[in-house]
């Protein structure tokens, strides 16, 4: 017959999975070993275990094989969340010096300053409530490692940092390097003229036919302002792939508006490459203003 705490357990797992836990033949000694696994992990971090293994049962998903949902689980981070949610003083110091002191080594080119501000951010995202909210902690469900969870959550707090303050120039209103170009070449500053309306119809055409993640690089570097380094650590990846990629989103953006303007234009060649080479003038301004959320 179950223990208490093990009813307790299944009291607290989503309904549709307890068949499936109840019919597991190894439950009791997977809910030990989860104890266990805890306690050798945090052992300076008083644990209650039975309001431990109600909040693992909380976080279960509502399907799956139960001996596989539970071998699954990283106990040791979850306890390790479920402390510091708890408001356990060692718990939350064991949160600042395991994970939170990471901060800038995911973002070795942000300045200290930002690093600084992000990392208090994130601690408040984490551990404080918010519009009504759970703290974003009590989300983590323990099916990956907290470190990259918190990494994720991390990433998305810089992304939203500099969304409160796009870099969103209008494109009449080119940086005076440009338009000091355009006033000395009067063939650009003709075309430039003419074709304005047609060049925007075009390139906001060209950018809804590109890829969600092209769009979404192109969107974060010249829109959000994230340098490359950022960029590659929101998608996990090195400098020089990230950099890689936003070479290849723009290269192909320009593709696809030379496609929207070959087929809307009646223009000779010298003066679609003379468009084109506006276009290219033009990116990153365009961008900033075609690009917003």
């Amino acid at each position: 017959m179950p223990s208490e705490q093990t009813e307790s357990f299944l009291a607290h797992a989503p309904p549709a999975l307890v068949p499936a836990l109840r019919a597991h033949p190894g439950l009791e000694a997977a809910l030990e070993g989860l104890v266990r696994e805890a306690r050798g992990a945090w052992p300076q971090v008083d644990l209650d275990a039975g309001s431990f293994l109600e909040h693992v049962a909380g976080h279960l998903p509502s399907s799956g094989e139960a001996g596989e949902v539970l071998a699954g689980l990283r106990a040791a981070d979850l306890f390790l969340a479920f402390a510091c949610l708890r408001g356990d003083t060692r718990a939350l110091e064991a949160l600042d010096a395991r994970v939170l002191s990471q901060v800038g080594t995911w973002l070795p080119r942000e300045p200290p300053s930002r690093v600084d501000e992000l990392r208090q951010l994130l601690r408040q995202r984490l551990l404080v409530p918010e519009g009504g909210a759970p703290p974003k902690l009590a989300t983590y469900s323990g099916r990956g490692p907290l470190m990259q969870w918190v990494r994720a959550v991390a990433m998305r707090l810089l992304v939203d940092q500099h969304r409160a303050t796009p870099r969103e120039v209008p494109l009449e209103e080119a940086p005076a390097a440009l338009m000091a170009s355009l006033s000395v070449n009067p063939e650009l500053a003709i075309m430039r003229q003419r074709h304005q309306e047609d060049f925007r119809v075009a390139f906001r055409a060209a950018l809804e036919r590109l890829e969600g993640q092209d769009r979404n690089l192109l969107r974060l570097h010249h829109v959000h302002g994230l340098s490359v380094d950022s960029v590659g650590a929101v998608y996990q990846t090195s400098r020089s792939t990230a950099a890689r990629w936003i070479v290849r989103a723009r290269e192909r953006l320009l593709a696809l508006t030379r496609e929207e303007l070959t087929t809307r234009l009646g223009l000779t060649p010298d003066e679609l490459n003379s468009l084109l080479r506006l276009v290219q003038s033009q990116l990153d301004v365009s961008l900033a203003q075609l690009l917003k959320d």
